[in-house]
């Protein structure tokens, strides 16, 4: 008797597929929602990266035009400015930014700023020259990873605990000053 119950429960247990969906689920659902955070996390990634490189590019016309050697902007006012143009998604916590001048185009040079231990190793230059010298300007941004899991692919530093966004432009100074003759 006991023995026929038990292969009637099992029949029917067998047959019965109610928590099938349920369990199916729950096997799916990790890697489909680390895949989905992944993929928002890329596309915030994408957005700071461009949101940075499109404040850089507005705020070096002071240099190139001459406005920041005018007013004696210093490093901090640059800065301010960078932030104000690109406050709208990243704080201004984690940004660095570097301005150097060379004497030409070929000696222009997009030094690592990561080491190989991850660590972030660019210094903070401001040297914003005169009329007609080179420059460059590069901005430095640490976007903190929150993806669990899948984040360490997206992370290249501090043990994968963030990822160095960078924007960067070099230019020549437009003739200004004394240069035109002005003042």
């Amino acid at each position: 008797m006991f023995g026929r119950s038990l292969k009637k429960l099992i029949k029917r247990f067998h047959r019965n597929a109610s928590g099938a969906t349920a369990v199916e689920f729950a096997l799916i659902a990790g890697p489909f929602f680390a895949l989905i955070f992944a993929v928002i996390e890329s596309t915030m990634i994408f957005f700071a990266s461009v949101t940075l490189e499109n404040g850089l590019l507005e705020v070096s016309r002071y240099i190139r035009t001459g406005q920041a050697q005018q007013m004696d902007m210093t490093a901090a006012q640059f800065k301010d400015e960078l932030c104000a143009q690109i406050d709208m998604m990243l704080d201004c916590e984690n940004l660095t930014i570097e301005v150097e001048t060379f004497d030409n185009f070929s000696s222009v040079e997009f030094s690592e700023p990561i080491d190989e231990n991850g660590d972030f190793t660019a210094t903070p230059n401001y040297d914003i020259g005169h009329a007609g010298d080179i420059v460059m300007i590069r901005a430095f941004y640490a976007w903190d990873v929150f993806t669990p899991g899948v984040g360490f692919v997206m992370a290249n530093m501090n043990d994968g605990k963030q990822r160095l966004l960078s924007a960067s432009t070099a230019f020549r100074n437009e003739p200004f000053g004394s240069v035109l003759g002005g003042s």
